[in-house]
C-alpha cells in the first residue's frame, strides 16, 4: 500500500474515532431527561392529546435512539392510552442542535381505552379546535411503528356493548400523516391478536397483513379460529370522508355448532357441523346507529345435526294434539342462529326446552339465509327438517327499531304449504305473539297460545308458505 493510501486511511479511521468519542463524551454530559418537557409536547401537538412522560428518560445506541417508560396519554374524556415502555428512534445531528427528528417507535405493552358516547364522539376526538403551530393535526412521518402484547378496550356506551382485544402486535412501514391521523395514514404492514372478546363469544389467533391508504385501511388474507374452526376472509375500514364505512367478508367451513352455541351462552346443546358466510358493509351517517347502516348477506347451514335437549320429532307430531309449546320458539331458536340471539334479547340457547329435557333428535337439514338493508335482516331461505317433520320461518328482524316486523313460523305439508303457523310482531322486549301478549313466553312457553292455522284451500291446492332448498323428508 503507497503511502498516499495509507494516508487517506488514516484519517478516515481518526475522523471516525473522532466521532465516536464524540458521540461517547455527548452520551455521558447529554441529560436526556431535560427534554422530557419538549418530547411531551412533540407528542401532544402530533395527536393533540395529552402525553405524559412519569419514568426515566435514557438514551441508546447502535441503532441511535431515546427510550422512555411510564407513559400516559389522555384526552378531556379521560385516559386513553397507559404504556410500560416507548422506544424512540431519532436522528443523531438534530439532537445535536437540540432538535428532535424520529425516525421509528416501538411500544411495548400498551394497553389502550376506547370509548365511544351516547353523542358518537370517540374518548380520542378534541373536544375543541385549538390550532397551535405544530399542533394536532400537524404532519408526521416514521419509518417504522411496532407494538407489543398490547391489550384495547373499546366500550360503546350507547349499547353498553363492550369488546377486548388482548395480547395484540402490529407492525408497519413507512407512516405517513398529512394531519387527521385516521383520515389521512398510509402505511403497510401486518397484525395479530391471541383473543377478541364480545359477551361470550371468542375468536382467537387473529392475523392479517394491513395496508392503509389515505385513510383506507385494508385487511387481506384475515385469517382466525371461531367457533371451532378456521375463519378466512378479509375486512376494510375507509375513514378518510367524515362519514366512515366498515366492510367485512367472512367464510367459515365446518364449523362446530356445539362451538357456536357455546359463544351464544349454551353448553351442550346442539352438536355437528356446518357453514357460514357473512359479507356485510356498515355506513356512518352522521349520528344514526350504526346497525341502521348495515347492508348485506349472512347464511349458516348444517346437514346430520344433533340435539341433545329434545326429540324433535316427538315434539313436534303431538303439536296438533298438545299445542303446549310456542312454535315461534322451534323457528327462532333453530332457524335464526347467531340473529336470534340478538333478537331475543336475553333469551340463552337450550333454556325454552328445560321441560322437555331427556330425549335426543336430529335435524337432517338446516338453513338460515338472511339479506340485510339499512339494519333490516329479512329472511331469504329459513327452515329446517327432521327425519319426519319441516319447518320454515318468514318475515323481517329489525335490528334498528329493535323489532319483529311480520315473522311467521310454520310446520310444513310435503308440499311447503302451512300445517300449522304463528306469527310474532312487536318489540324484541316486549312481543306480540298472535293476538295474545306474550311478554316473557319466549323464555317460559308453557301456555295454550296456538290456533290451528286455516289451510288455504282451493281447487285442491294451497298456498305454498315454504319452497326454498330444504326437502321434505
Amino acid at each position: 500500500m503507497n503511502a498516499k493510501k495509507k494516508k487517506v486511511l488514516f484519517i478516515l479511521g481518526g475522523s471516525a474515532a473522532a466521532l465516536i468519542l464524540a458521540v461517547v463524551i455527548f452520551a455521558l454530559m447529554f441529560n436526556i431527561n431535560s427534554y422530557k418537557p419538549r418530547i411531551e409536547a412533540a407528542a401532544s401537538g402530533a395527536t393533540g392529546l395529552d402525553v405524559r412522560i412519569n419514568g426515566e428518560m435514557g438514551l441508546s445506541f447502535l441503532p441511535f435512539g431515546i427510550s422512555a417508560k411510564d407513559i400516559d396519554v389522555t384526552s378531556k374524556r379521560g385516559e386513553i392510552i397507559s404504556l410500560e415502555n416507548l422506544k424512540l428512534g431519532v436522528e443523531l445531528m438534530p439532537l445535536l442542535k437540540k432538535q428532535l427528528k424520529v425516525t421509528s417507535c416501538e411500544l411495548v405493552k400498551p394497553a389502550v381505552t376506547i370509548v365511544k358516547d351516547t353523542d358518537g364522539k370517540y374518548n380520542f376526538e378534541r373536544t375543541e379546535k385549538k390550532p397551535t403551530e405544530g399542533g394536532a393535526g400537524a404532519a408526521f412521518s416514521l419509518n417504522e411503528l411496532k407494538l407489543y402484547k398490547g391489550v384495547l378496550v373499546y366500550l360503546d356506551r350507547k349499547t353498553g356493548e363492550k369488546t377486548e382485544f388482548k395480547d395484540f402486535n402490529l407492525a408497519i412501514r413507512d407512516l405517513s400523516t398529512a394531519g387527521d391521523i385516521l383520515k389521512t395514514a398510509s402505511f403497510t404492514g401486518s397484525f395479530d391478536c391471541s383473543e377478541v372478546r364480545k359477551r361470550d363469544l371468542r375468536i382467537n389467533n387473529i392475523k392479517s397483513p394491513v395496508k392503509a391508504e389515505t385513510g383506507v385501511f385494508n385487511f387481506t388474507s384475515l385469517t382466525m379460529d371461531i367457533f371451532g374452526s378456521k375463519g378466512e376472509g378479509d375486512a376494510a375500514a375507509d375513514k378518510s370522508k367524515a362519514d366512515a364505512v366498515y366492510k367485512i367478508n367472512l367464510k367459515v367451513l365446518k364449523l362446530d355448532f356445539e362451538k357456536l352455541g357455546e359463544s351464544f351462552g349454551s353448553k351442550k346443546f346442539i352438536s355437528g357441523k356446518g357453514d357460514l358466510y357473512a359479507s356485510l358493509t356498515v355506513k356512518e351517517k352522521g349520528g344514526r346507529d350504526l346497525m341502521s347502516g348495515m347492508d348485506g348477506t349472512f347464511s349458516l347451514r348444517g346437514d346430520n345435526l344433533v340435539i341433545y335437549t329434545m326429540d324433535l320429532d316427538k315434539v313436534l307430531s303431538s303439536y296438533e294434539t298438545s299445542q303446549k309449546f310456542n312454535l315461534v320458539d322451534v323457528g327462532a331458536f333453530f332457524i335464526a342462529g347467531p340473529l336470534s340471539t340478538v333478537a331475543l334479547k336475553g333469551y340463552r340457547y337450550g333454556d325454552v326446552y328445560n321441560q322437555m329435557r331427556g330425549g335426543q333428535g336430529a335435524i337432517t337439514q338446516f338453513i338460515s339465509h338472511w339479506k340485510i338493508k339499512d339494519g333490516v335482516a329479512e329472511a331469504t331461505d329459513c327452515a329446517f327438517a327432521t327425519q319426519h317433520n319441516r319447518v320454515a320461518l318468514k318475515g323481517r328482524l329489525d335490528f334498528v327499531s329493535e323489532q319483529y316486523d311480520d315473522v311467521t313460523v310454520a310446520l310444513l305439508d310435503d308440499k311447503g304449504c302451512a300445517k300449522f303457523k304463528q306469527g310474532i310482531r312487536g318489540s324484541f322486549g316486549s312481543p306480540q305473539v298472535g293476538a295474545v301478549s306474550a311478554v316473557g313466553s319466549l323464555a317460559e312457553p308453557i301456555f295454550n297460545l296456538f290456533r290451528k292455522a286455516k289451510r288455504f284451500i282451493q281447487g285442491g291446492k294451497c298456498e305454498v308458505f315454504y319452497n326454498g332448498a330444504v326437502q321434505q323428508p
